[in-house]
């Protein structure tokens, strides 16, 4: 799939992240946000992709501890002790209310994907209420918490999973359709933050190319706060590679970023980026079919 210049290439980026990174902002937050793919300790047989072995897990909590994120915004994990099992017990867990709820129809019966975050101990968090993106729907929920700090801005947080099925131009699909309305509700959340001088952080899997020119998506999530919000993705190169469907002795890399982080201004973010795996992590192991995306942000209150 690749040739040796296309590897030296890709390995170099693995080596140049593992570097200290000389432009991190000051006293900024290391961000974070993975989709761990049907992460679980109950796997199903129906979901060949739920099932991990003890070394799987010990190289997720491996790629942790080595980001070393003060937050790490999660999605498709189906328990609390599943996500606690990858990240260690330095970290607090908060699981997405859906995980709560008593409504059959926002519940699976065997397994589910919850949206979520696990963040540093040493924080001191509320948890409000999330924000259910499409009503009554076993979709995801966007999960929400409030990093409260002392002597600096508090900043809220979203941890989000879009519908799949609409990654580039807009059409007529069921889909596209789901993912524009959802887009509009995180919009109206942004906006009411940014109206109460709240500074925040967007992360997640959009299940959609955010950084494309002009992207139709982008236009809608940022309508009416343009210079009041920045997608720190927006250059960040796609170069996560997995292992390929087609031929478990190969490995795929994703044409295009869709693993997204968006900040209110005048908070600086550095641009994202992505944490590769190794080709022996891909191929002969189950990490995940997303790369997680790291930035630092320099939270600054909204003006």
């Amino acid at each position: 799939m690749f040739n040796n210049s296309s590897i030296k290439k890709i390995s170099l980026a693995c080596l140049l992240f593992a570097l200290p990174l000389t432009s991190v902002l000051a006293d900024s937050l290391k961000v974070t946000t993975w989709n761990m793919e049907w992460l679980t300790i109950r796997p199903v047989a129906s979901i060949p992709e739920s099932r991990r072995d003890g070394q799987d897990f010990s190289l997720l909590n491996s790629k942790i501890q080595n980001i070393n994120p003060d937050i790490l915004a999660f999605q498709e994990v189906d328990s609390k002790a599943a996500i606690q099992k990858v990240v260690g017990p330095f970290y607090r867990i908060y699981l997405s209310d859906r995980s709560f709820s008593s409504n059959k129809d926002q519940q699976f019966s065997d397994i589910n994907q919850y949206t979520g975050f696990a963040i540093s101990s040493r924080f001191k968090v509320t948890d409000p209420r999330d924000l259910e993106l499409t009503k009554n729907s076993k979709l995801r929920f966007a999960s929400y918490v409030v990093l409260n700090r002392i002597g600096e801005p508090d900043v809220h947080l979203l941890s989000v999973h879009l519908k799949q099925g609409c990654v580039g131009q807009k059409t007529k699909k069921t889909a596209c359709t789901q993912v524009l309305q959802q887009a509009k509700e995180l919009n109206q959340w942004m906006t009411k933050r940014l109206t109460n001088n709240d500074a925040f952080i967007v992360m997640g899997d959009f299940n959609h190319n955010l950084s494309f020119h002009n992207d139709w998506l982008w236009q809608v999530l940022k309508k009416g706060i343009e210079k009041q919000v920045e997608l720190v993705t927006e250059t960040t190169p796609a170069l996560c590679q997995v292992q390929s469907n087609k031929d478990k002795n190969e490995w795929y890399r994703y044409p295009r970023l869709i693993d997204h982080i968006i900040i209110s201004k005048p908070s600086r973010g550095q641009q994202g980026e992505q944490v590769l795996f190794t080709r022996e992590e891909a191929l002969h192991h189950h990490l995940s079919d997303h790369c997680p995306v790291v930035s630092h942000v320099d939270v600054r209150a909204v003006e």
